[in-house]
């Protein structure tokens, strides 16, 4: 970043046998985590293209995690699939597109707009949810402004 970088991107699309995947909600967390404290995250924008990415849960958090876009490939990639076997009716493939990525954005604004947020700015690298089943000093190094369940209740 100090020497010109903006942009960082993560992508799991090159896993495979000798190339084990990073659960991409813990990797995006890391590494804004680690932008935070190296005081670099807001000249960075972080890039998360991900197969993991399937719904707007999914999307939430990784944006509540620190995420500046999210490419949701393989939720895509099945569209067209679906749309190729004539499974979408007579839809333009465009246009199956263009609703998934509407819905996305719909669902993400219905979920911010619960907690009184309206620009996803405001909502990126919050961590408005708690992390469960995780060892507290393993999460402390990964995402320390996330609380755990068991801090949450303390």
């Amino acid at each position: 970043m100090r020497g010109g970088c903006l942009h960082v991107i993560l992508d799991d699309g090159k896993i495979g046998p000798d190339r084990a995947p990073i659960p991409m909600i813990l990797a995006a967390g890391a590494v804004h985590s680690y932008l935070v404290r190296q005081s670099l995250r807001t000249f960075t924008s972080l890039n998360v293209r991900s197969a993991e990415c399937l719904d707007v849960h999914y999307a939430a958090v990784l944006i509540g995690v620190g995420a500046t876009t999210v490419n949701a490939y393989l939720a895509e990639q099945a569209i067209v699939d679906r749309w190729s076997r004539g499974l979408l009716g007579k839809m333009a493939l465009e246009d199956c597109i263009k609703n998934y990525k509407k819905a996305l954005d719909e669902g993400l604004l219905k979920i911010m707009s619960k907690m009184g947020i309206s620009i996803i700015s405001s909502y990126r690298g919050g961590y408005n949810f708690e992390a469960l089943g995780l060892s507290a000093r393993w999460w402390r190094n990964i995402s320390p402004a996330c609380p755990r369940a068991s801090q949450a209740s303390a």
